[in-house]
């Protein structure tokens, strides 16, 4: 009976070392597969989003800093943040804060450049692409938003701000939108916007897409407010890049933040809780100024 019993605890033993070393070669073989298919053996953690006062309506179209994304690389900026599209030639969307420190009497009027920002590989835009185009050089941060600091001012001229827009659009409708947020501004609210263009006219120069719409948001908060809530006023517009505008007034153009994001597929305010976001997205404009 005692052979008996040392024979039966030799084989346990010998059965468990043998699992013992199963085991570890099945751990080795699903870290391998996972290292040969790209499939992480742990759950990976969401995406690092980018930090910056200009980002108040989130990074709507998810742009990354990955010169291998050329349509919706994302550019840091002092004074704005830009979603920028190689194959375009222009931005897709910027965002930017202007608060009453930002303006100021008007400066010297800077020369147009290329911005130095996008990687080498990229379609070089210049000034001259726009040349006897019938198309303004349109800001999408304004100039004058920048008036308080002349770096600040001459970024707003580096042509990953510019789209092409028609004059009737550009000096009219477009300008006295620009006109009432800085107003905004100078009564000293802090004044959040973010503006873009879809769709496609045709192209200058076989480089720069005339975009058929130009869209902006704008948020005007307290000074010192840094979160949307349930009273923060909200505008959007939708304009059309045509001729014959200039008699429109920019009330015309207004439109929801839903329906900006059903035209260009982006998703603002995405970190909001979806009950705040479904309320500030699908209303007009509400007042919580004088």
């Amino acid at each position: 009976m005692t052979s008996g019993g040392g024979k039966l605890r030799r084989f346990l033993a010998a059965a468990f070392v043998f699992l013992a070393i199963a085991a570890a070669g099945c751990e080795r073989i699903r870290d391998s597969f996972a290292e040969r298919t790209g499939s992480p053996a742990t759950p990976s953690s969401p995406p690092v989003q980018p930090q910056s006062i200009h980002l108040f309506f989130g990074n709507p179209s998810n742009a990354v800093q990955d010169e291998n994304t050329p349509d919706n690389f994302l550019i840091i900026g002092e004074g704005s943040a830009i979603s920028y599209s190689d194959t375009n030639g222009t931005p897709n969307w910027i965002s930017w804060r202007t608060v009453k420190s930002d303006l100021g009497p008007s400066l010297r009027r800077p020369d147009f450049r290329p911005d130095p920002r996008l990687p080498e590989w990229y379609k070089r835009i210049v000034s001259t692409d726009y040349s006897g185009s019938g198309y303004d050089r349109g800001h999408m941060v304004p100039s004058a938003d920048r008036f308080g600091d002349v770096r600040l001012n001459e970024e707003t001229f580096i042509m990953t701000n510019i789209v092409p827009q028609t004059p009737a659009l550009n000096q009219y409708p477009w300008e006295k939108l620009e006109s009432y947020a800085r107003g905004q501004a100078r009564r000293g609210f802090d004044v959040y916007q973010i503006a873009g263009v879809y769709g496609n006219k045709g192209i200058l120069r076989n480089k720069v897409v005339v975009p058929s719409n130009c869209w902006k948001i704008i948020a005007v908060l307290p000074r010192g407010t840094t979160e949307a809530n349930r009273r923060t006023r909200i505008i959007a517009v939708d304009m059309p890049n045509e001729d014959n505008i200039e008699s429109q007034p920019w009330e015309r153009f207004r439109t929801t933040i839903r329906q900006v994001e059903e035209r260009t597929g982006y998703d603002f305010f995405s970190s909001l809780p979806r009950e705040l976001q479904d309320e500030l997205e699908t209303r007009f404009e509400i007042s919580n100024a004088n």
